[in-house]
């Protein structure tokens, strides 16, 4: 059984209390990762691999545990995006008891399964985004995706505590970066699988978009082609968070993409758009030490210049490190839901 909620759920043994680890699952890549805090920095050792299918992402995963040492501790298994939906709904007049079954059925004519063949959890729009109603984000995806998905987790020798999400596991990147209540920030990842821009104020996320159009491969002619599509999907997002949502400016714009597509889409970015844009790295050497399996070697990220190995990896493991930093971030706060029991 999954449970939906990390808080009070005995992830890890006694003498592991302050490790936490994380799997990721996408049609394109996993990964795995392991987290402890150190005073004021986090350090990580993770692995990122592509696959070809997702047959085979449990031969991956059986090798990155024994690279990473996952053991036995219970991980936080974070889907890609590609294999689930997040809709944005208002919140029926139900109780907190009944609220899933409630958003279920709105849900019926997106969904690809029956309704009650699906697996559906809800997590809330900030307050002061919502204005006179209150919003809440709709995670759905068919209970025997899930099943599957968790099945070729398990058959890796890997426990699963949990089941997560990119857009929380990309917010908790960017509140280890910018805690503060009153700093916005926006995250774009891009890979040819899937493309997601977030924005988040703290710990709370206010807007996720899905970016459309990506192309397989960004050459010269594909980029030409998609450069202006993804600028007017971000600067749309950014602006529905300030002005629709009546919130306070983004102070940056993180980027992190595979594919060597970084450079030329933050200068693109940073040329068009009013909101500083910075790659992910330039960000994440502040407060992580992130040691990364390369081969056979592992080695430590050179955050002054990351190899464009290193860039790829870390943006494609993305959601990993998110999902790794959870269990450390939320002490002393309420956690998010996650997906809904698979069995």
């Amino acid at each position: 059984m999954l449970t939906r909620w990390l808080q009070g759920w005995p992830l890890w043994r006694a003498r592991s209390d302050r490790r936490s680890a994380a799997v990721y699952v996408s049609t394109r890549s996993v990964a795995a990762a392991v987290a402890v805090r150190q005073d004021d920095r986090y350090v990580l050792e993770m692995r990122a691999d592509s696959i070809a299918q997702l047959n085979d992402a449990s031969a991956v995963l059986r090798e990155q545990s024994r690279s990473v040492g996952l053991g036995d501790a219970a991980c936080n298994l974070v889907l890609g995006p590609e294999l689930y939906t997040v809709t944005l709904l208002e919140r029926p007049p139900v109780p907190d008891e009944e609220l899933k079954e409630a958003v279920r059925w709105r849900l019926q004519d997106t969904l690809d399964c029956a309704p009650d063949q699906a697996a559906v959890d809800v997590f809330p729009l900030p307050e002061s985004a919502s204005r006179e109603r209150s919003m809440v984000f709709v995670v759905a995806l068919n209970k025997d995706n899930l099943k599957r998905l968790v099945d070729r987790v398990l058959s890796a020798g890997i426990r699963v505590g949990s089941v997560d999400v990119s857009e929380l596991a990309l917010r908790n990147i960017a509140c280890s970066l910018y805690p503060e209540p009153d700093c916005s920030v926006s995250l774009l990842r891009l890979t040819p699988a899937s493309g997601v821009v977030n924005v988040s104020r703290g710990d709370e996320l206010f807007l996720s978009r899905r970016i459309s159009g990506i192309p397989e491969d960004l050459s010269a002619k594909a980029w030409e082609e998609f450069k202006d599509r993804l600028l007017l999907q971000v600067q749309r997002s950014i602006d529905y968070y300030e002005s629709a949502m009546s919130q306070p400016p983004c102070s940056t714009l993180l980027v992190a993409t595979t594919q060597g597509w970084q450079d030329q889409v933050c200068e693109h970015l940073d040329a068009m758009l009013p909101v500083p844009v910075r790659t992910l790295n330039q960000e994440l050497g502040a407060h992580l030490d992130v040691h990364l399996h390369e081969g056979p070697r592992l080695t430590p990220v050179n955050w002054d210049a990351p190899s464009g190995e290193a860039r790829d990896a870390l943006s494609a493991g993305l959601p990993v490190i998110g999902g790794a930093l959870r269990r450390l971030l939320e002490a002393g706060r309420e956690s998010d839901p996650v997906v809904e029991n698979a069995a």
